[in-house]
């Protein structure tokens, strides 16, 4: 009896020890099974990110976590990889800071892939570089909306023609205000061909268009540069557009060339002039003045490029008087650049930088 209980016990130990063997062996293969399956997403993962793919390695990062709940670097490469997605979905949307700051945030994670790494840090100085432009726009066509002389700055404009809004969707949440920059730009030239001459410093008459105001306009300073220091800027300007286009047409019948259209115009406007011959104390002298006052000081500096390309930006702060030329401080609206513009009484202005470079020089006589 004994013997047969010894039997039956040596039995039921063969049986646990079986059981148990069993056991560990199924918990092994589990284990071997969610190695590889987490081996595989991650590998997958990486893969997808290497073909900007980032969504489908959004699913596979999430798979490996799913393999292994608390591990470092699966989570580590899913939120680099929502990172990423998240800045190209906020930049299409608009939203540029709020873009720069989540790339910023992804760049910083560690234990991440180094190719992921690599690609914010691109995406990273991309947003940037969409958010300063994002800003700078936003400042110009602010202030380009408060001109009311119609005096808008050309390079704004264009800029604001040039925007595809597909490839630019960055810039989204400004295209009202500029298509409505656009738009009033746009009534101003319209309104120009019936109004430009009434409102020209130039004396343009109203019975020329736009077109003709601008190729009189034109003509001017043809005039003005092929004869440095013979003629005087301001007055150059207040012949009528008519008679500059008349006169134009007669060289032009003549075969002859600016020169001579320079010379028909002083016939009828001797004060185009420059006097070099008197002294520049007689003030009835052509083209002469006893001393320029301020705002006949200021009248010359439409004799330079840099000033009429700019006039709408330029601010003048200051002006001073010295013993033969006036100096005027100016800025760019809003503070940014800056120098002085300095007239002489004997006809020479020039423009110079707050640094102390040279802008431009030229005759205003």
């Amino acid at each position: 009896m004994k013997k047969f209980v010894k039997v039956l016990s040596f039995l039921g130990l063969l049986g646990l020890l079986v059981g148990g063997l069993s056991a560990c062996g199924k918990q092994a293969a589990t284990s071997k099974s969610s190695d590889s399956g987490y081996t595989r997403s991650i590998n997958k993962g990486l893969d997808a990110v290497a073909e900007n793919k980032f969504d489908k390695a959004l699913t596979y990062f999430d798979n490996a976590l799913t393999q292994k709940p608390k591990d470092r670097k699966a989570k580590a490469y899913r939120d680099q990889t929502q990172a990423y997605v998240d800045t190209q979905s906020q930049l299409k949307d608009g939203d540029v800071e709020k873009a720069v700051t989540t790339v910023t945030t992804g760049s910083k994670i560690t234990n991440g892939a180094r190719s992921l790494t690599t690609k914010l840090a691109a995406l990273k100085k991309t947003a940037k570089a969409d958010l300063d432009e994002y800003q700078q726009l936003d400042k110009d066509v602010t202030t380009q909306l408060k001109v009311t002389d119609g005096q808008y700055d050309e390079a704004v404009i264009k800029q604001c023609k040039a925007i595809d809004w597909d490839k630019q969707p960055y810039l989204k949440k400004l295209k009202a205000n500029v298509n409505k920059l656009l738009k009033q730009a746009d009534q101003t030239d319209n309104s120009s061909s019936s109004s430009s001459s009434a409102t020209s410093s130039s004396a343009a008459d109203t019975k020329v268009s736009a077109a003709d105001h601008k190729q009189a306009e034109q003509m001017r300073r043809n005039i003005f540069k092929a004869d440095q220091g013979k003629y005087v800027w301001s007055e150059l300007e207040k012949v009528p557009d008519s008679f500059i286009l008349k006169a134009e047409k007669q060289s032009e019948d003549a075969g002859s060339d600016v020169g001579y259209t320079g010379k028909i115009i002083a016939k009828q406007y001797p004060n185009i002039k420059a006097y070099t011959g008197a002294s520049t104390d007689d003030p009835n002298s052509p083209g002469a003045k006893a001393y320029l006052n301020a705002d006949e000081a200021k009248q010359e500096l439409g004799a330079l490029d840099f000033y009429n390309k700019n006039k709408s930006r330029i601010e003048i702060t200051g002006q001073e008087k010295g013993n033969d030329a006036w100096t005027f401080t100016w800025s760019f609206k809003g503070g940014s650049m800056g120098g002085t513009f300095t007239v002489e009484n004997k006809g020479i202005v020039s423009a110079t930088s707050s640094n102390g470079d040279d802008i431009e020089t030229a005759n205003w006589r």
